[in-house]
């Protein structure tokens, strides 16, 4: 019997237009980055191929902000302690500064461990390079002092405590990590074009508050000379008020992070930044450990990426804050997950043992079965009944 035409490719195409889409215009609007360029030029981001323009004007042809015309009679974020400073900061200017967010000796264990793991990186030839300067991923993999990162444990990060709670307070409990790598800047390297790190989520903008924030690592003095971050300070509030889909008008200018060693910096992912121009002799890095709503997909793939002996000693913080607790609508294995609540310890979104078996070569899927199907196929130790077990076995002894 023949397919009926209105399903065949010819058809569908025919009657499928550019603009027939439900939501074509909408989703082809390409805002809010088509209105920005076009009424703030200067916010182009440079032709690589050609030599770094020193135009005065351009983005990144800028200063810290107390020493800039148009910021530097204006109350920008300072480093600071005080948690409702902070607040105040990271909702009204998109960004807030941890003071002595690592202590010294913090501090120096992550600066040295990123300097030795670059150098090695480049040594091995494995770094990755990008226009503005040597990238370190997966950061997990390459220093216990990382994972205590991600885990905002005060042996890692003595503002840790702080830091969960403003993350609480902005993505809501049971935040997940998005990714956790080290953003290079080489001298003599190219800026970044500004961007959003919610960028994915375009045209839609999550108005009321951020779906993702950042944590920046600032394991370095950085300022103007060395590439500190480029911001355009309370962007997130132009971004959220054009709208879904709304255009951007007239933007103030960027400046560079000016910040001490130690210093933790919070953003919103709706918050203009990038890379700055590093004129100095010495490689420049940053760590920017992004955080999601749970439910949201990762930068980072962990299930895959984890080195099996950062696994192995995972903590149930860090498992979770690595994507590996299932939830209801995100991350389930052939439906363990189902029902699941995605928090630290939830035995029924326990990822880590489907992971182990594939590092075995013991991960049993369960594919196409029948009743006709041979005994033997039939009661393999599938590992989703294996979890299962375990899953059970564990909530008895917490009910115990």
């Amino acid at each position: 019997m023949p397919v009926p035409v209105e399903f065949t490719l010819a058809h569908i195409k025919q009657h499928s237009s550019a603009d027939s889409g439900i939501y074509s215009e909408f989703l082809d609007s390409r805002e809010p980055f088509r209105s920005m360029f076009k009424n703030n030029p200067w916010l182009i981001p440079p032709d690589i191929r050609k030599p770094l323009s020193q135009a005065k004007g351009d983005y990144w042809q800028t200063t810290v902000g107390r020493k800039h015309e148009y910021w530097e009679k204006i109350d920008l974020p300072q480093p600071t302690r005080d948690i409702n400073r902070l607040r105040t900061d990271l909702f009204e200017w998109g960004y807030c500064l941890i003071r002595d967010g690592l202590s010294s000796k913090q501090c120096k264990v992550f600066l040295d461990r990123l300097m030795d793991q670059a150098a090695a990186e480049r040594r091995a030839g494995v770094q990755q390079q990008t226009p503005s300067g040597q990238y370190i991923n997966s950061l997990v993999n390459k220093g216990a002092c990382f994972a205590l990162c991600i885990e905002q444990h005060p042996d890692g990060v003595q503002a840790g405590p702080l830091i969960e709670q403003l993350l609480n307070e902005t993505l809501g409990p049971g935040w997940i990590c998005h990714s956790f790598l080290a953003n290079g800047a080489d001298p003599g390297g190219y800026p970044q074009g500004l961007h959003i790190d919610q960028g994915p989520l375009l045209p839609w903008q999550t108005l009321e508050a951020p779906a993702l924030v950042n944590t920046m690592f600032i394991p370095q003095d950085i300022d103007d000379q060395n590439g500190g971050t480029l911001v355009i300070p309370a962007s997130h509030r132009v971004m959220a008020e054009a709208g879904s889909g709304g255009a951007i008008g007239e933007l103030p200018p960027a400046i560079n992070l000016e910040a001490a060693a130690g210093t933790i910096m919070l953003f919103d992912g709706r918050l203009l930044h990038g890379t700055g121009v590093n004129r100095s002799a010495s490689q420049r890095f940053v760590a920017t450990m992004s955080n999601v709503k749970s439910w949201m997909r990762q930068q980072e793939n962990w299930i895959i990426s984890v080195h099996p002996e950062v696994l192995s000693a995972a903590s149930p913080k860090l498992l979770h804050r690595m994507g590996m607790q299932a939830l209801t609508y995100g991350a389930t294995v052939e439906g363990f997950g189902l029902g699941a609540s995605g928090r630290v310890n939830d035995h029924w979104g326990a990822l880590k043992q489907f992971r182990t078996a594939l590092d075995e070569g013991s991960y049993i899927r369960v594919g196409e079965l029948s009743m006709d199907s041979p005994a033997e196929k039939l009661d393999q130790n599938f590992t989703v009944k294996l979890v299962r077990k375990l899953a059970h076995k564990a909530e008895k002894v917490v009910v115990k």
